[in-house]
């Protein structure tokens, strides 16, 4: 929390109050070697220390009380606008307004307030704040732009071209992303090519960024990172947002850096370019024992690209496997460079290292393998890996699309595969139905290899081929019948998939869904109610179910019933004598809490929800999620 009784808002500096004079003089800070470890959590290794330390000097934040800052915790927008509130003292632009829910006294009250009056922040529609919602990336650079008044220095296009997944950025954004970028605000951890727009910010990243847009006001000086994208101007040449890889690692060699560390001496006369011995001299550092230098070598080595491969190739055979890690970081960073590597890249995912394997498949994906190979390297890591491997092979495949889904169905056909496999098969056959257009030949091909999993005895391999042809919708209505008989004897879980998938396919499952109505099973029933007022939205035809169940035997199911009747508000109004009567039976005692209920229920006016609060269909896969690659690259430096 933030405010008087926060842990990263300083209760020295009130929202009231800008920073100290030090950074108003526009000072640079230097750090007392106290400072320096004063978290717990924070060490000299981690990617945001200086950031952190700097501001927390300021007086700006502080940790908590245990003496730890928790950098990777996610920060609330309550927390965000005291940031904003107590280090950016802006001249307001409009008058403050109260949200609906920002009670009276609420220890953010103030700092929301001020934000809001400033213009680093706005509510919903709705005229919430959302106190307690997490705060995105996205959030967090449009705020700081809008409130700041930063204007953009380039051209839009050309400037989010610095970002590998600049789609992220919705069209109304681009403009302010745009200026954020082109004003050094931007920090991006671990993958600086990649901005995560839609990625909730953590605590350590808004450090950065607050740091950034200081160092933008020409408050404070700027700090060595390797995470300041090097953005290209519409010129054409590349022009930093801050200090870049290759001026952070010259800082870290001569010693000018906030936290120096020893590093071969550059011999006289030495070129920009570096020649084989600059690179042995990198790859030696990357055993170094201190993290920031191996990275800072590991970082130049990749941006150094194609001359370097051969380098980085016979690293990734050294017997020391953090020289092994960061090397494969490198080639990895490398992208499409890297395809010199290719066959001690091919090697290397036949090792026990798991980390080095998870970047090297992330690597033979951006090099250009011909997709045959490629697909079978994947197909195999699906089948044989966990974890890491598995994640990146899984998500490369996705990424793949259409291509991949064939080899994906010979595995669920294949009856050697075991049971994990094909769940996990099923679901990246859902997602790329999700993500990917897949043409009509391969639909055709699938859906009855989908309809035929369904016969599986795994349940959790039923319920992913059923939610995998949920997502292919109206297309996947030659498997209602098959997926009909599926509900016989599925657990809880299963059910709720089936009917959603059933929901899913739309008004050609409608018969069936009704026909579930009057299953022997009372939270089939219950799940099909749901899906037939969201298709038909015809209150007669799942009321007598609703009542039916407010009989029942099970708590849980009554429960589940006087739900669905409140979400019907005013469209449920018929049942009422049937409930009544369920009141009036005094010798069955069990149902009278319930059945008055929903008498109360039903005497309001409300208008019905678009559903009945009972069954939940499977997200879309999000497109923002973030991918296994990052883990990977976080361990390489942890």
């Amino acid at each position: 929390m933030f405010g008087q009784n926060s842990p990263l808002f300083n209760p020295a500096v009130n929202t009231a109050i800008a920073l100290s004079s030090t950074l108003a003089l526009g000072l640079v800070i230097t750090l007392p070697a106290a400072a320096q470890n004063k978290f717990s959590d924070v060490d000299g290794n981690y990617w945001a220390n200086q950031y952190v330390m700097s501001l927390n000097e300021a007086n700006v934040i502080s940790g908590f009380p245990d003496g730890t800052f928790r950098p990777n915790d996610q920060m609330t927008r309550a927390q965000f606008a005291s940031i904003l509130a107590g280090a950016f003292p802006q001249p307001t632009v409009r008058q403050p307004i109260k949200f609906k829910d920002v009670p009276a006294g609420h220890w953010a009250e103030g700092a929301i307030s001020m934000a809001y009056a400033r213009g680093f922040l706005s509510g919903y529609p709705d005229g919430t704040f959302g106190l307690d919602q997490p705060v995105t990336r996205l959030e967090v650079l449009l705020s700081l732009a809008n409130g700041l008044g930063i204007e953009n220095k380039g051209n839009t296009a050309e400037l989010l071209k610095t970002f590998a997944d600049s789609g992220q950025i919705p069209s109304w954004a681009t403009e302010a992303i745009a200026a954020a970028t082109s004003n050094g605000l931007v920090v991006n951890y671990p993958n600086v090519q990649q901005l995560n727009p839609q990625r909730n910010a953590s605590r350590g990243e808004i450090a950065a960024i607050a740091y950034q847009a200081l160092v933008s006001k020409g408050e404070v000086g700027a700090i060595a990172s390797p995470y300041l994208p090097v953005i290209a101007s519409s010129a054409g040449t590349d022009r930093p947002t801050g200090l870049s890889t290759e001026e952070a690692l010259a800082e870290l060699e001569n010693g000018t850096a906030a936290n120096p560390a020893p590093t071969p001496e550059k011999s006289a006369g030495e070129t920009a370019n570096p020649g084989t011995d600059e690179f042995s001299e990198l790859v030696a550092i990357l055993s170094s024992n201190n993290n920031t230098e191996r990275k800072a070598a590991a970082d130049a080595l990749a941006a150094s690209g194609k001359a370097a491969v051969p380098d980085l190739a016979k690293a990734l055979e050294s017997d020391n496997a953090p020289t092994r890690a960061a090397a494969a970081y490198a080639l990895n960073k490398m992208g499409p460079d890297a395809k010199a590597a290719t066959p001690t890249l091919l090697e290397v995912i036949k090792q026990d290292d798991e980390l080095v394997r998870a970047l090297a498949l992330s690597t033979l994906t951006q090099v250009g393998v011909k997709n045959d190979i490629l697909l079978n390297v994947l197909i195999a890591s699906v089948q044989s890996e966990s974890g890491l491997v598995k994640d990146i092979a899984a998500e490369s495949l996705v990424n793949i699309g259409s291509d991949a889904v064939p080899a994906l169905g010979n595995l669920l056909k294949n009856d050697a595969v075991d049971d994990l496999t094909k769940a996990t098969v099923a679901r990246l056959i859902g997602n790329i139905t999700q993500t990917n257009q897949i043409g009509n030949g391969t639909v055709r091909s699938i859906i009855p290899i989908l309809t035929k999993t369904l016969d599986n005895g795994d349940s959790n391999v039923r319920k992913a081929a059923a939610e995998a042809l949920g997502d292919f919708g109206p297309l996947a209505d030659v498997a209602i019948p098959a997926l009909s008989r599926s509900l016989s004897g599925a657990n809880d879980s299963l059910t709720q998939s089936i009917i959603g998938s059933l929901l899913r396919i739309g008004d050609q499952a409608t018969p069936t869904l009704k026909e579930q109505l009057n299953s022997d099973n009372t939270l089939t029933r219950l799940y099909a109610a749901d899906a037939v007022w969201r298709i038909t939205e015809d209150s007669s035809e799942i009321l007598p179910t609703l009542v039916a169940v407010l009989s029942d035997g099970d708590v849980k199911n009554r429960e589940m019933a006087a739900l669905g009747l409140t979400y019907l508000g005013r469209q449920a109004l018929p049942a009422v004598p049937a409930v009544r009567n369920l009141v009036n039976n005094r010798d069955n005692q069990r149902y009278l809490t319930m059945a008055r209920l929903a008498v109360l229920i039903l005497g309001n006016r409300n208008d019905a929800a678009d559903t009945l609060g009972l069954l939940t269909v499977p997200k879309p896969v999000a497109e923002n999620s973030v991918p296994a690659i990052y883990e990977a690259v976080s361990r390489v430096w942890r």
